[in-house]
């Protein structure tokens, strides 16, 4: 009876370990970080990304300063009992003295701004347009720096991976040549010399895998996911040539590049902002009016007071002091800020995007000649290969035309880095990134 029970509470345990484990599994949150489908990436940055949702709840704070320039200023009612007798009356003896003798008014008063409900609106709808299109720019500085951790993530996979063949057959020629020397067909000298080679490659596959985990922490800080591996070496290569070559084959002109990207955007509907305050601080030497309307009801007429009186006022301000001066400078400051800003980011692009075009081209250039030698490397290795079989040749020179084509491969791996990190920047001086319809 004792072991029925043992085998079903054991059985009990495997269900719910089971149970947690399909809860915590992240397949499900993995399969959301589709890597090829920048939409997918942007979308989750909007949503996931703390500096974007910053910008975001910004959005809706200048929204809502917006809404409170477009509204009038309230009125403001005013009530009062007034005459209320204390001592003698007059005339003398007066009963119901409370009743008789004291007045009820209500006054109603309404600010009327003279020249700034313009101006004061039109700068907080060009904040509004400022704050969106500052999210945007956050949006994209994000999306280009996940872009960036993904291109890491897929080339040091790929050249991990090479370096881990590279181990498989350094050993392999280690071992052939620990056998030669032990035959005293070569010094001992050589084979130390294939131990250090073979322990820099161990260094080299170890610095791999630490920038790949590197780049798996960078991208998953960014989208609070987990960011998985590519599946194949074939997928991260594909990844790296989808967004090099498109940029390779395009010619951005400056003009455009300015008119797309939303910093510049930005600079300019700040400035737009300033100037409307500094209009605004301009007029605040005109007088806001305050009309006042009020009635009187006095049932004292006994004393010749008038029964029902109507009470008609202005209020006038006088600017004597304060006529917007520190509105005016720091209006002043800010456009000056953002014009400052916006001509050095106008002048700095076209030199930078130029080096970085140069850099795409020579990345380029690279690949288009380690092709040509991975090539005959391969060639050269097949042949080889094929004569060993037959018998002409041993496996060492087999194994060092192997060891010559994956260094080849993996200076490859590195010129696709390369060129993949110039052409992100291109983008990124050029502003081509997915959008998200935005909902704020």
């Amino acid at each position: 009876m004792s072991g029925t029970r043992l085998r079903w509470a054991w059985a009990l345990l495997v269900v719910c370990d089971l149970l947690l484990l399909g809860e915590v599994q992240p397949s499900a949150a993995q399969a959301n970080v589709d890597y090829g489908n920048e939409q997918s990436l942007a979308e989750l940055l909007w949503e996931r990304a703390a500096e974007v949702i910053e910008a975001r709840a910004a959005i809706r704070q200048g929204e809502s300063a917006y809404e409170r320039a477009r509204l009038y200023p309230n009125p403001t009612l005013d009530a009062a009992w007034s005459t209320i007798p204390v001592g003698r009356t007059n005339p003398p003896g007066l009963s119901d003295r409370l009743d008789r003798i004291p007045n009820y008014s209500a006054s109603l008063s309404e600010l009327f701004e003279i020249g700034k409900r313009g101006p004061r609106i039109a700068a907080r709808s060009f904040d509004v347009q400022r704050l969106r299109a500052e999210a945007e720019a956050i949006l994209g500085d994000r999306f280009f720096a996940l872009l960036e951790a993904i291109g890491q993530i897929a080339a040091n996979q790929r050249r991990r991976d090479v370096l881990d063949e590279q181990l498989r057959d350094g050993e392999e020629l280690l071992e052939l040549d620990r056998a030669r020397a032990s035959r005293g067909e070569i010094p001992a000298l050589d084979v130390d010399v294939a131990e250090v080679e073979q322990a820099r490659l161990r260094a080299l596959r170890d610095s791999a895998e630490a920038d790949l985990r590197r780049a798996q922490a960078d991208c998953s800080r960014l989208l609070a996911l987990t960011c998985p591996e590519f599946q194949t070496d074939d997928a991260a290569g594909d990844f790296l040539a989808r967004v090099y070559r498109p940029a390779a084959a395009s010619r951005y002109p400056v003009e455009a590049a300015l008119e797309r990207r939303p910093d510049v955007r930005a600079l300019r509907l700040a400035i737009s902002a300033a100037a409307q305050d500094a209009q605004l601080a301009a007029r605040r030497v005109v007088p806001d009016v305050t009309v006042r309307a009020g009635y009187t009801y006095d049932p004292f007429v006994v004393s010749g007071n008038q029964r029902n009186s109507l009470a008609l006022g202005v209020e006038v301000p006088i600017p004597a002091f304060d006529r917007g001066q520190a509105d005016l400078l720091a209006a002043r400051a800010a456009e000056s800020r953002a014009r400052e800003a916006l001509r050095v980011l106008v002048e700095g692009l076209p030199a930078q995007l130029q080096v970085a075009q140069a850099q795409l081209e020579l990345a380029l250039r690279r690949m288009n000649e380690l092709d040509r030698a991975i090539a005959k490397a391969r060639t050269m290795r097949d042949a080889l290969v094929e004569a060993q079989h037959a018998g002409g040749i041993s496996a060492i020179e087999v194994l060092v035309a192997r060891r010559n084509y994956q260094d080849l491969l993996r200076e490859r791996v590195g010129a696709d880095a390369d060129a993949f990190s110039a052409a992100v920047n291109i983008r990124k001086l050029t502003g081509v990134f997915p959008t998200v319809p935005k909902k704020e």
